[in-house]
């Protein structure tokens, strides 16, 4: 029985005088109850940082992982709105510990890990829907090489626990084609996306999801290309009414750790982890294309126009598909080569 100092208080004050042999006992209970207590682990805390708002669906999908842990070997507090670190700055942050964890959008890593801009091949086919792309970032022929190449940066890569849906073009004036950006400021999100634009004629400008609304309504912008959810979510459709049908990309979070915080986890803490997280890719798959077509109607309902792409677009678009995955093979070699492979296995 491990004895608190309370209940230590109230055996010696009761028994004044001990015998030998009740001393010894006393004593040997006692030390046995405070190595007992000492040598007792809390439970490990980590930070989990993202930069969506609590209540959408990516940040309830960091939410559900925090919750499936088993508190007495691990417990996450989870850190919703960039309050602890920016997104854009969620690979450093978490390689130098400022988090623990961050659930980032993919092409904000491209810089650092290049080998994530397989994900940001510009104009997936309208075939290749979330539950695809998820599971090819699963793919373990997938996860070991941009397993390694996150590594080099010391994070540890866990998994990619979400997709963002249609991330499409969203614009303040109607357009009458594809050729018709050129000229246009367009907020870009990293990767192969970007250069793309520019071969379309576009400027591509940064910043960061919350000055979107801002920037359009200003005429900093005259188009971004983000997430049917942040166009819901900010009420973007007050200051770009315009919405392209068919996604511009399609792109996974990751699930990053610093990688000392889990070199340092106890092997049982860490198996726990990577359950918690499988069990939350399992939840998000499950329930993804759900809230993605509740998404999907609110985009439609919200913009005034929706413009589909005509064939002279198709065309134009399967080529810039085709130009930046041989720009990838090309500039990441073999291993990217078999990436390659892997991804056009998914679009058949």
């Amino acid at each position: 029985m491990n004895y608190s100092l309370s209940r230590r208080r109230f055996i010696a004050s009761a028994s004044p005088v001990l015998s030998p042999i009740m001393a010894i006992a006393l004593t040997t209970t006692l030390v046995t109850g405070l190595l007992t207590t000492t040598t007792t682990q809390a439970a490990e805390t980590l930070r989990l940082g993202h930069y969506f708002p609590a209540e959408d669906f990516r940040g309830r999908t960091t939410q559900y992982l925090a919750d499936q842990l088993d508190p007495s070997l691990l417990e996450i507090d989870v850190f919703p709105s960039e309050s602890l670190v920016k997104g854009r700055d969620g690979l450093m942050g978490t390689a130098r510990g400022t988090v623990d964890l961050y659930s980032l959008f993919g092409g904000y890593v491209v810089g650092t890990v290049g080998m994530m801009k397989i994900f940001t091949v510009p104009f997936p086919p309208d075939s290749l829907d979330d539950a695809d792309v998820l599971a090819f970032a699963n793919d373990p022929r997938v996860l070991e090489p941009l397993g390694e190449a996150f590594a080099a940066s010391q994070v540890k890569l866990l998994g990619f626990i979400n997709s963002s849906g249609q991330t499409t073009l969203f614009l303040a004036e109607p357009i009458t084609g594809l050729d018709a950006l050129e000229g246009r400021k367009i907020r870009g999100v990293g990767g192969y996306t970007d250069p793309a634009l520019e071969d379309l004629g576009a400027t591509v400008v940064f910043m960061s999801a919350a000055e979107q609304f801002l920037q359009l309504q200003t005429g900093g912008v005259d188009g971004v290309i983000t997430t049917d959810s942040s166009y819901v979510n900010l009420g973007l459709s007050e200051v770009a009414p315009v919405v392209l049908a068919s996604s511009m990309v399609r792109t996974p979070y990751p699930l990053i750790m610093n990688l000392r915080k889990y070199n340092g986890l106890s092997q049982e803490a860490r198996d726990e982890l990577h359950r918690a997280v499988d069990a939350t890719i399992e939840w998000s798959s499950a329930n993804f294309t759900e809230e993605s077509a509740r998404l999907h109607q609110a985009v439609d309902e919200q913009a005034e126009t929706v413009y589909t792409f005509s064939e002279e677009d198709l065309t134009l678009a399967n080529s810039l598909r085709d130009k930046y995955l041989s720009a990838y093979i090309e500039e990441f070699g073999e291993s990217a080569d078999a990436l390659v492979e892997v991804y056009r296995s998914y679009l058949q």
